[in-house]
């Protein structure tokens, strides 16, 4: 299976709205789903304001063997969520220091996944709320 990143690159490669669904549909995943809800329903909010830019991302660690993985990562997401009760009791510190800390497990493309979540843009030309919408009708209001 690939990585969420490979997907997005392979996405940005295509370049008809047809071609982009299809890549969308080949490799369609529950955590590929889960980012482009977290990234693009309007539901989840972020306490995040700003991003961190100083965390360190291991350089000797091959894609694909980090210490964790994007799908595990994302269940942790709760803590920087708006109106989450366990996320509403932390400090600002605490939670800018649970981020860094939950970037540097990830390998820097997938850290720049979660970014792009909680900046509610991944980045990925031609992918937005609007194709999501029409790929995913359901999946987002």
């Amino acid at each position: 299976m690939k990585s969420i990143y490979e997907i997005f690159d392979e996405f940005e490669m295509v370049s008809s709205k047809k071609d982009r669904m299809a890549v969308i549909e080949k490799n369609l995943s529950t955590t590929l789903v889960q980012v482009l809800q977290l990234a693009f329903h309007p539901n989840h909010q972020w306490l995040i304001t700003e991003m961190p830019d100083d965390y360190e991302v291991p350089t000797d660690v091959l894609p694909g063997l980090s210490g964790t993985q994007l799908s595990v990562e994302l269940r942790k997401l709760y803590l920087f969520q708006k109106g989450h009760p366990n996320a509403e009791i932390l400090t600002i510190e605490k939670r800018k220091e649970l981020l860094l800390q939950l970037l540097e497990r990830l390998e820097p493309r997938e850290a720049e996944v979660v970014i792009g979540i909680l900046s509610k843009d991944l980045g990925v030309r031609g992918l937005d709320y609007k194709f999501v919408k029409e790929a995913f009708p359901d999946l987002l209001p």
